[in-house]
């Protein structure tokens, strides 16, 4: 948990994982098929390889992208030019915005970084700078094979040593700050569905929606991540 809170281990591993993290782009389709049609400033938080904040730019929203590793945002820089601007380098826990600047901020795994105690932090701050609703995807601690496959490969690689969380446990992480709290599972328990969807472009956006709502929490068990989406305070 440490190591992976450290920008020096951040920095060398982007170096070595960024080109191969633009590869997929789900995360991104998800985000648009949860976004309300008000909801056009957007916020990414711990973007690392910035692939999904490209996205809903190129889809047509503002999104800001923010990381700390100095070599995630050099690199993202260079990979994406026309979005420079929106690039920043700063810590999360200290962000360079307004109170209220962004309609909505996300993060994908992110908070599987860090301790309870840094995580209330962390969800302060996002609140801080949102005006409308947080959403936050975090490793699915209700999936066992999930967790087996990370534990296998955490023995060699500390990238895998992130944290997961059920539901109670990001539910009580979040109502801190936030209201009308939803949880989709988001993931490879889906593939069939959404890879299907996400490939017909984004016309995907109003079936994807329909497919969150269809499957609810009968996947729950096959599923990567928790996306969970808060109205906040």
């Amino acid at each position: 948990m440490e190591l992976l809170s450290n920008k020096k281990y951040w920095n060398l591993e982007w170096e070595k994982i960024f080109d191969r993290y633009q590869n997929d782009p789900r995360f991104a389709y998800y985000l648009y098929a949860v976004l309300e049609d008000n909801e056009k400033k957007i916020l990414e938080l711990g973007a690392g390889s910035f692939r999904d904040m490209q996205k809903l730019n190129k889809w047509g929203l503002e999104c800001y992208g923010i990381d700390f590793s100095d070599k995630s945002v050099e690199k993202a820089k260079k990979q994406f030019p026309e979005y420079s601007d929106l690039i920043i380098q700063s810590n999360a826990f200290d962000l360079p915005f307004d109170d209220k600047y962004f309609d909505v901020s996300y993060h994908n795994g992110f908070w599987s970084c860090f301790s309870d105690n840094d995580i209330k932090l962390l969800a302060y701050e996002q609140a801080r700078v949102t005006k409308k609703r947080m959403i936050i995807a975090v490793h699915n601690a209700h999936n066992p094979a999930f967790i087996e496959y990370f534990n296998r490969l955490k023995v060699d690689d500390p990238l895998y040593s992130a944290r997961f969380f059920t539901i109670s446990e990001v539910t009580s992480m979040i109502e801190t700050c936030c209201s009308e709290i939803q949880i989709i599972p988001v993931g490879k328990g889906k593939k069939f569905y959404e890879d299907y969807l996400i490939n017909l472009g984004l016309g995907a956006r109003d079936n994807l929606r329909k497919c969150f709502e269809y499957h609810k929490m009968d996947l729950l068990e096959t599923s990567e991540r928790l996306l969970c989406i808060g109205k906040v305070k």
